[in-house]
């Protein structure tokens, strides 16, 4: 895998479970909150990357 979204979608679903298995006890709970945290990680980068390029073009 080469492209830069490539490589941040897959440290994100890497990095999403680890951090809701060390924040959660419970299953379903975890579940939810690595859903959460991919979508904040992946949607995080995608506005900065667009805020990045409307200031620097």
């Amino acid at each position: 895998m080469t492209s830069h979204l490539g490589l941040m979608i897959l440290f994100a679903a890497l990095v999403s479970p680890v951090f809701a298995a060390l924040h959660r006890d419970d299953l379903a709970g975890g579940r939810a909150f690595a859903l959460r945290l991919f979508g904040t990680l992946v949607g995080g980068a995608l506005v900065l990357s667009w805020v990045l390029y409307l200031v620097f073009g």
